[in-house]
């Protein structure tokens, strides 16, 4: 994965809103581990949501436009 890619990074500790957020199409980036004060451990998730790639919606439109002059 290019991390260019990427448009915006949060870290999230709460599995329900990871796995939300991967359904959104997010990506899990890092994962890191730790103890609370207490001795429970934790997880943390660095997520990444990608930018949309302007490039697939640009060949969408000109396949598009093709499509439209062989009608002709």
């Amino acid at each position: 994965m290019d991390l260019e890619t990427i448009g915006e990074v949060v870290q999230i500790d709460d599995v329900q809103e990871v796995n939300q957020r991967l359904q959104d199409g997010w990506v899990v980036l890092a994962v890191a581990t730790g103890t609370k004060s207490g001795g429970e451990p934790w997880l943390r998730y660095s997520m990444g949501l990608p930018y949309e790639d302007e490039d697939e919606e640009d060949e969408d439109e000109e396949e598009g436009d093709e499509d439209e002059e062989e009608d002709e």
